[in-house]
């Protein structure tokens, strides 16, 4: 007896057809519209390579290796596997055999490889499946699907490229650093980078080079600089100690001026002094000509009193002449008259001798008179004479008077010019300290801008700059020709002043004259 009527079994038989159909139909869908190529293999005592095993690819699969046809991609494993990647061969076909030796099914089957297109090209896939079991665990039946994945892939491996591309950029770029820390400027990125890093090599590079010259520019300016403030040091050593020279040389030139303006004060008033002795004499020679004028005129009227006195003599001595001979005349008359005329020879005697006695003082007092007109014209000569040397004296005394008044004005400009000068010393003796203790100042910040400079030389030298001596102006001058223009002048090397003079001792002892004088202001 039948397990089913008969027309239950025809429902059976068409439910199961209906099954049957839509599991075609979806089949169809999925490996035509599915978007993952589907496979199968019926495995012959489990091995997929066994020439009964039975392969089939889906019309998908067919379509993403780029076949339309099963007669260009039939269903026979070798279809799939001649186009494995050589590289990809061993490690998918490890994984699927894991997978079916396998019993316990815990190991799944996860590969992905390259394909050979039907262009000839390889492109990514990934295929998953698993497989129906005995029931010893052998693999009866496997399926899978296949997945278009070289987008991913591509992408994938273009983030690996890059991301080794990185590794090895900053890998490179890092060694580059380590040098530029190490102050190495001569190091350069030689080895190319990836594509999207080779800007930054070369931007490396460049920056290295515009380092590497600023360094250069600033090594030979440091070197430049120090020289400079060597010589800066040197001159302001030099000026400072000019200037300290030139300072305590125009304080004793300034001590120097007081002793000349006191000198020339004291001067200026001895020569007021001589004005006013020399008008007095000017005025005593006056009084003296007219004094002298009327000794000559007194002399000369003693001259003619004597000239008449002489003649008064001439005339007392005639009349004595006269007396002696009437006495005489009177002691003949006596003589002849006898004793009668005896008193009066005696008479005639006493007059005869009284005229002889005035005769002899008449000859006497004439001598004398003689003697003194004699010299009265002598003293009246030499009063004239006096009288003329007196009116030379005088046009010499007025002569000297204009001399000593033009002396004495000259002495009081020279005092007011000498008190003019003197202050302006005093103000540039006080100028000359200030610059003194600038000049003093400076020379410390010289000294200290050079200590400075020597510490900036000491660091700079640390970098390494690929050149050295005479190389490394010449590549400034080409990499920075205006970093040496300079319109500096050359230096003169300052004179060595004379030490400074004792002015005031050379007043004190007589004044500044000739040479000295010259080489006392040279200094200035």
């Amino acid at each position: 007896m039948s397990l089913f009527s008969g027309s239950e079994t025809k429902k059976t038989l068409a439910r199961l057809k209906g099954e049957l159909e839509e599991a075609h139909e979806r089949m169809r869908v999925l490996d035509n519209f599915a978007g993952v190529g589907l496979w199968q293999a019926v495995l012959h005592q489990g091995d997929p390579m066994h020439a009964k095993s039975r392969w089939t690819w889906s019309p998908e699969f067919r379509r993403l290796v780029g076949f339309t046809s099963e007669s260009e991609f039939p269903d026979v494993v070798s279809s799939w596997s001649d186009r494995l990647h050589p590289e990809d061969v061993e490690p998918t076909f490890a994984k699927f055999g894991a997978h079916l030796g396998d019993a316990s099914g815990r190991t799944p089957y996860d590969a992905v490889y390259r394909l050979k297109m039907r262009d000839g090209s390889y492109r990514w896939f990934r295929a998953t499946g698993g497989c129906a079991r005995g029931p010893a665990g052998e693999p009866l039946r496997a399926c899978g699907s296949l997945v278009d994945i070289h987008a991913q892939k591509t992408t994938e491996e273009a983030q690996r490229r890059a991301g080794e591309d990185q590794a090895r950029t900053v890998s490179l770029l890092g060694t580059g650093l380590r040098h530029l820390t190490e102050r190495d400027l001569t190091y350069r990125l030689n080895e190319p980078f990836g594509k999207d890093y080779e800007k930054l090599r070369g931007d490396f590079n460049s920056a290295m080079d515009t380092l590497q010259q600023v360094m250069l520019a600033v090594n030979s300016n440091v070197q430049a600089i120090q020289s400079g403030t060597q010589t800066v040091a040197a001159s302001s050593d030099d000026l400072s100690r000019r200037t300290e020279q030139q300072a305590a040389t125009l304080e004793e030139t300034a001590a120097a001026l007081d002793e000349i303006t006191a000198t020339m004060k004291k001067s200026a008033e001895g020569a007021a002094h001589a004005r006013k002795a020399v008008a007095n004499a000017d005025e005593n020679a006056k009084s003296s000509s007219s004094v002298v004028k009327q000794a000559v005129a007194g002399m000369e009227g003693i001259a003619k009193s004597a000239q008449q006195i002489s003649q008064i003599i001439g005339v007392m001595d005639e009349i004595a002449f006269q007396t002696n001979l009437l006495a005489l005349n009177a002691g003949v008359e006596a003589a002849r008259a006898g004793e009668a005329g005896r008193g009066f020879a005696v008479v005639a005697s006493e007059v005869r001798a009284l005229a002889q006695r005035s005769a002899e003082a008449a000859k006497e007092i004439k001598g004398l008179i003689s003697t003194s007109t004699a010299q009265t014209e002598q003293g009246v000569l030499l009063v004239a004479e006096t009288g003329r040397s007196l009116e030379q004296i005088l046009v010499q005394v007025a002569e000297i008077n204009v001399i000593i008044s033009d002396i004495a004005a000259g002495a009081q400009e020279q005092a007011t010019g000498l008190q003019e000068v003197n202050r302006a010393v005093n103000e540039m003796d006080q100028v000359t300290q200030q610059n003194a203790a600038m000049v003093s100042e400076v020379t410390g910040s010289s000294h200290s801008l050079s200590r400075e400079i020597n510490e900036l030389s000491a660091l700079v030298a640390q970098f390494q700059v690929g050149a050295s001596g005479d190389d490394l102006r010449g590549e400034l001058r080409k990499a920075a020709p205006h970093a040496f223009r300079t319109n500096a002048p050359p230096r003169v090397a300052p004179k060595s002043g004379p030490a400074a003079r004792p002015l005031a001792k050379k007043v004190a002892n007589g004044g500044i004259a000739g040479g000295d004088a010259q080489g006392g202001w040279d200094e200035f």
